[in-house]
């Protein structure tokens, strides 16, 4: 029987966090282990999940760290080479662990993730895995789509994997780096996505394997779900956190070709943060890759020597990846298709030219 321990990172999860275990504990393989990682959680819910659950293992964090660091507390915890990292907010179907663990071991792929829906529900597809756009998101792939217009396969090679729910093999994913503890909240799995492709390792989606992404409120002053005023934290920590992850790993030729594209992306983006009232966000993000100007080096320097993938194989193009309700208007969402659209011919005619 293959050994799966599940690993689950948790801050202030209330009632989501007990219906996360109930979930982990109904699969149809018993899992080897499961490991509550408390990221400094203060509303009882931990407490609450002992006395219910007390063959759960937790590891309790001193301070709130931030997911990345959540989870890679929860890898090393781990005794198992399988081990499934899953938020505290997705209930997983019954047989989905062992459906994952079935095609991960027929594709050979370093990680395999689900087919995540929304809950309630159950028909609206979140995403069935992802990819790394060359503007430096992470564009989700069926996002927001039927899932009966779908069609049914077990398992197919994706480009990236959204971080919520994976089966990963825990020594070459912690030999990689783990999940980038610079990274407190928001395109962490982009950038592990980009890191694991560039060192030539793949990934697999299984549209069979379900599970359900709870869309309730979320992590309060992150969390955006298309309505109400868009969280100036958010906007900062991705805009911050995709200029990272394209510092890092995209390479110097790729840089230089996008040049053009990027600058559009970038002058667009603080358009919209200023029309938000968040240019200050826009700023931050900024002077926050200045600050952190050693460890971009660092991390870029290593990177660069060791991957063996070129960014052609790894980006990809396609509208631009943004959440629902961002462009409200009929005239915000038009222009946001011309602007894609521009910035997808330019990519076309210098995608075979990058590195």
């Amino acid at each position: 029987m293959t050994a799966v321990t599940a690993v689950v990172p948790t801050h202030n999860g209330g009632d989501r966090l007990l219906r996360t275990i109930d979930a982990l504990e109904r699969q149809t393989i018993r899992l080897t282990q499961i490991i509550v990682v408390d990221d400094a959680s203060d509303d009882g819910s931990v407490e609450r999940l002992m006395q219910r659950s007390p063959r759960v293992c937790l590891v309790r964090l001193d301070a709130n760290v931030g997911l990345s660091a959540a989870r890679n507390a929860g890898l090393r915890q781990a005794q198992t080479d399988l081990v499934l990292t899953v938020d505290h907010d997705i209930y997983l179907a019954p047989d989905c662990v062992q459906r994952l663990a079935q095609a991960r071991e027929d594709r050979k792929a370093i990680a395999a993730c689900p087919r995540i829906v929304l809950e309630p529900g159950g028909n609206i597809v979140q995403a069935d895995g992802a990819e790394p756009h060359f503007v430096g998101t992470l564009a989700l792939r069926h996002g927001y789509q039927s899932a009966s217009e779908l069609p049914s396969t077990e398992s197919e090679w994706v480009a990236a994997v959204p971080g919520g729910c994976l089966l990963l093999q825990r020594i070459p994913v912690l030999e990689a780096g783990g999940f980038e503890e610079l990274i407190f909240f928001y395109f962490e799995d982009l950038e592990l996505s980009l890191r694991l492709r560039s060192l030539g390792y793949r990934f697999i989606v299984v549209p069979s394997a379900l599970a359900h992404h709870d869309r309730g409120p979320g992590v309060a002053g992150l969390t955006f779900r298309g309505e109400g005023s868009y969280p100036a934290r958010r906007l900062q920590l991705t805009h911050r956190h995709r200029l990272f992850a394209l510092l890092v790993h995209y390479r110097a030729r790729t840089l230089l070709l996008l040049a053009p594209a990027l600058l559009a992306y970038e002058l667009a983006g603080l358009g919209m943060a200023v029309g938000k009232g968040h240019g200050g966000e826009w700023v931050r993000a900024w002077r926050w890759q200045f600050h952190m100007r050693s460890a971009i080096l660092d991390r870029r320097r290593r990177m660069q020597r060791q991957r063996s993938c070129p960014d052609r194989a790894i980006l990809a193009g396609g509208p631009l990846p943004l959440a629902p309700g961002v462009a409200r208007s009929e005239f915000a969402r038009r222009a946001v298709q011309v602007f894609s659209s521009a910035l997808n011919l330019y990519w076309r005619l210098v995608r075979r030219l990058i590195g």
